[in-house]
């Protein structure tokens, strides 16, 4: 056999450097493994294996790119109907940034300050009482001793509650349901004020309807419904074509039934009395804190305009400094909330990962929603990860702390 040249020998060795090279990194996507990528599928799918969830999806993206999106198990388990890309979720309290952004554009126009006290625009909210003890006819109350300022509606330091307790006002909140059916904002901003607030404005974390409020001043400064403001200024200009506070008929299909656990054998059931409604129909009261539904591509849209300090092909919705100030650490010492978490505007911020159970970066932020939706911006890494199902409580199922592990550890570069 003839001998290569040099120049030959040079050339073949380059040559196999170089597929070596691309072999070894056809697997990288953005600085993250696809084949570690792939366990999200086991890590989030065993929940569906062992019929806890009856499906599930989850979507990374960093960099600007989807990098991984996946869908599990049913939407509909009953009709044999598969969870898809499009399918339609009840997204709860992942409404509040939502919100929270409507409000912020509004802010941007000089249309309130966040000190101002929240019954100059909504007067019903005056003169409120904070409760001190008992309950029922025995219970006493002292009045606040200084407003509600805006401010402490986006930070849930407000007072309000939500019924979640046994409480002696959460059971006052459970009687009246101020987001009940057929009641408009101004009504119930009225029954919101006859309720006593847990604790005095701003001195301690209470989650709550706050956001439902904001939601309100939003219509009130606006002059437009909470959805048509949204959908102006917020859905349309992002192309968030399948989101909003009811689905079209024409959309049903495609809207995916909640699951609960029987509480009789803990298996996994349809939830046929369903928080806040069937959401097929315009509500009167949109609810702000909770109303939402959408899509898991259409919420990565929305994210990804977080992400990106407030713009999305070319689509300016905040300013840079708005977003900075929206996914800020606002509370004080003196108002504790997670060890390892502060909170923003309607937001949790990551501001000592070390103290936290999972793997994170500084000033990581997101939110849940009462089906276990769930949602996390990472700007150290530039990353995004969504996980939807429609399960309640969003506690009964580990799935979202399973996708935050699988997903940070695909990250190698």
């Amino acid at each position: 056999m003839a001998k290569r040249s040099p120049v030959i020998r040079q050339m073949l060795f380059f040559c196999s450097t170089l597929l070596l090279t691309c072999i070894s990194h056809a697997d990288i996507v953005q600085g993250m493994d696809t084949e570690r990528l792939a366990r999200i599928e086991q890590m989030v799918g065993k929940h569906v294996d062992n019929k806890t969830l009856v499906g599930a999806s989850a979507l990374v993206a960093r960099n600007g790119e989807i990098v991984y999106v996946k869908t599990m198990g049913m939407r509909d388990r009953e009709n044999n109907l598969p969870m898809e890309k499009d399918t339609i979720m009840r997204f709860y309290s992942m409404t509040k940034p939502m919100t929270t952004v409507a409000a912020l554009i509004l802010w941007e126009q000089g249309k309130f300050h966040m000190s101002d006290p929240i019954a100059k625009y909504i007067p019903q909210l005056t003169d409120l009482q904070v409760y001190v003890s008992g309950e029922g006819e025995n219970m006493v109350t002292e009045p606040a001793k200084g407003p509600i300022r805006i401010i402490d509606l986006f930070l849930h330091t407000s007072g309000f509650s939500y019924g979640f307790t046994q409480s002696p006002v959460d059971k006052l909140y459970q009687q009246f349901n101020v987001r009940g059916e057929g009641r408009n904002g101004e009504q119930a901003m009225a029954e919101l004020a006859k309720l006593p607030l847990v604790h005095q404005p701003g001195t301690a974390w209470n989650y709550s309807v706050s956001t439902d409020v904001i939601g309100y001043l939003v219509e009130v400064l606006s002059g437009q419904s909470l959805g048509d403001f949204l959908e102006q200024n917020v859905f349309k200009p992002l192309k968030m074509k399948d989101t909003g506070f009811f689905v079209p008929q024409e959309k049903w299909d495609r809207l995916a039934k909640l699951y609960t656990a029987n509480p009789a054998n803990g298996e996994t059931v349809h939830m046929t009395q369903e928080p806040l409604g069937d959401f097929k129909s315009n509500p009167v009261f949109q609810s702000g804190g909770g109303g939402i539904t959408s899509t898991i591509l259409d919420y990565y849209r929305f994210a990804q305009m977080l992400l990106n300090k407030g713009e999305l092909e070319g689509v300016r919705i905040l300013a840079p400094k708005t977003v900075e100030y929206m996914t800020s650490d606002h509370l004080p010492e003196s108002v504790p909330y997670v060890p390892g978490e502060g909170y923003g505007l309607a937001i949790s911020v990551t501001t000592e990962p070390r103290l936290l159970p999972v793997m994170a970066s500084k000033g990581n932020y997101g939110w849940a929603g009462l089906a276990s939706t769930y949602f996390r911006i990472d700007p150290v890494e530039n990353l995004i990860m969504i996980g939807a199902t429609q399960y309640i409580p969003p506690n009964g199922n580990p799935y979202r702390d399973d996708l935050r592990t699988a997903v940070y550890q695909a990250l190698v570069e």
